[in-house]
């Protein structure tokens, strides 16, 4: 059987204006916009008073929409003018209403206003409602032209279609059945969170990061905070920190959505840059695993004898995301634990040499090693010690040369001419004319020869490391984030082993 092993790697899977903005903008603005869509609620028969009825309107100053809190009147009058309903004692009494990227929701007869009146809508076939709105610029109360007609109809109101003082523009409201009310009503209310903001895993200097949530209401404003802070121009449900600095932009990340019937706030979310553990350690097995950051290098050498894979030509490649490595090849003790007892039917102990705990396992195909992993990855899962996002996999091609060299441009991580006194091949045929060594014609203990700049062991010889890719040549020009073909007939082996000549 061929000498093959494996090391495993874990890897992760419109801005509106502020306030003042527009309140500075609405100071110098003398045309006064509003649009009515629908209002409707269900009218209960044989009472003193309806309930209060959701109502929305939309302001604008000048073509731009309002922003922050006004005060606004409502009164209900028929087509002779004679008022039936309206919010106080008098034309000028009025409530203060929060006014969100123009709109605003209101609940008539409710919200301290007086009741409406049972027959209103019996009693009246042809009534319509006036709006009189003040954004505190010391001018009072101003009619919202035109009033508009509201009819009743079974279970709801409805508002005809509300004309601009632009009259070559009109908005249309949509219609809603009875079988639609109650779901609409819902919207109305407090806004609630969907789908919460999540770390998006390890990232460093640099990096551009997103942050996204969903949350289900009408109407509804955003505003991200840092920290409790808010943060100027986060006004989506995204938010998108490019180049992020430590410095700058670590802290806790919370979501304020907000609707006039009131608020809510995702959970914090932390962002630390670099804050990634150096090293990890898989407790069923005791794996230690070193953590590789993203960069990018040049992959390929047109020299090196010590390589199975895919690249024939020298071309740059980066990498994105960090992972871990496995610091050594897999033990025949780790293979063992994970495998005994293993549905498949497969040896737990596929060795030429069995027995030697710290030997790697060399008897494994490409196909055992999914098993391998798939168990281990189950394990760690079910006692939570696999974050979310994470998981056991083989390393890309890309990933397996990058921590193998570790930096370095030579052909291997120590230069350019090897001898079996740095790694276990045959020694008898050193490579790029380093001097003769010994053939052990057998693996050894992991970690006995010198270990690269990163830390990583036995990178060249002892046993040959199987990736991830299928085997086909890399195409010229760069790359990011390679994973080879989506199919074929070999897959890729890295390294070499202590079968394997130098020459």
């Amino acid at each position: 059987m061929s000498p093959y092993a494996n090391r495993i790697a874990r890897t992760p899977a419109p801005t509106l204006d502020t306030p003042s903005e527009l309140s500075d903008k609405g100071k110098n603005m003398k045309k006064l916009f509003v649009l009515f869509p629908l209002f409707f609620t269900l009218l209960p028969a044989l009472v003193w008073a309806s309930p209060p009825v959701p109502f929305s309107g939309k302001v604008a100053i000048g073509g731009v929409n309002y922003f922050g809190q006004a005060k606004f009147a409502f009164a209900i009058h028929d087509a002779n003018g004679t008022v039936h309903w309206r919010t106080g004692a008098t034309a000028n009494d009025a409530i203060t209403v929060n006014v969100a990227n123009g709109r605003y929701v209101v609940l008539l007869g409710g919200q301290g206003m007086n009741p409406l009146p049972a027959s209103l809508f019996a009693d009246h076939d042809e009534l319509y409602i006036k709006v009189s709105f003040d954004n505190n610029d010391g001018k009072g109360l101003r009619h919202l032209a035109p009033d508009q007609r509201i009819t009743a109809v079974p279970y709801a109101l409805s508002a005809e279609t509300a004309k601009m003082a632009d009259s070559a523009k009109t908005v249309e409201n949509s219609s809603i059945t009875t079988a639609q009310l109650n779901e609409q009503i819902l919207k109305y209310l407090k806004p609630e969170i969907t789908v919460a903001p999540q770390a998006p895993g390890l990232f460093f200097s640099g990096q551009t990061i997103s942050l996204t949530s969903q949350a289900q209401g009408k109407f509804l404003t955003y505003q991200w905070r840092k920290d409790g802070q808010p943060i100027a121009g986060a006004t989506n449900s995204t938010i998108t920190i490019a180049d992020f600095n430590g410095s700058q932009h670590n802290g806790n990340y919370t979501l304020v959505v907000t609707n006039d019937f009131g608020s809510v706030t995702t959970q914090a979310t932390n962002l630390q840059v670099d804050a990634t553990p150096t090293s990890h350690t898989v407790a069923s097995i005791g794996m230690e695993m070193i953590f590789c950051p993203p960069g990018t290098f040049t992959m390929g050498s047109p020299a090196s004898e010590a390589n199975r894979g895919t690249d024939e030509t020298q071309h740059q490649v980066t990498l994105t995301s960090g992972f871990y490595l496995g610091k050594y090849e897999v033990t025949q003790a780790q293979y063992e634990t994970v495998m005994t007892g293993n549905p498949e039917g497969l040896n737990a102990k596929p060795s030429e040499w069995p027995n030697n705990d710290n030997r790697p396992v060399e008897k494994v195909s490409w196909d055992d090693a999914q098993i391998f992993l798939t168990r281990l990855h189950q394990s760690e899962q079910t006692a939570g010690r696999l974050p979310t996002g994470w998981k056991y996999a083989l390393p890309t091609e890309a990933q397996w040369e990058y921590a193998c060299r570790a930096g370095t441009t030579t052909v291997f991580s120590w230069g350019n001419s090897a001898t079996s006194t740095q790694a276990n091949f045959k020694g008898t045929h050193p490579y790029g004319g380093g001097a003769s060594g010994p053939n052990l014609q057998q693996t050894t203990d992991v970690g006995q020869y010198g270990d690269n700049p990163w830390g990583f062991f036995d990178m060249h010889g002892n046993v040959w490391e199987w990736v991830y890719d299928w085997k086909a040549n890399f195409s010229g020009g760069a790359q990011t984030n390679p994973e080879g073909p989506a199919s074929g007939s070999l897959r890729v082996i890295r390294g070499s082993s202590w079968t394997t000549d130098g020459t």
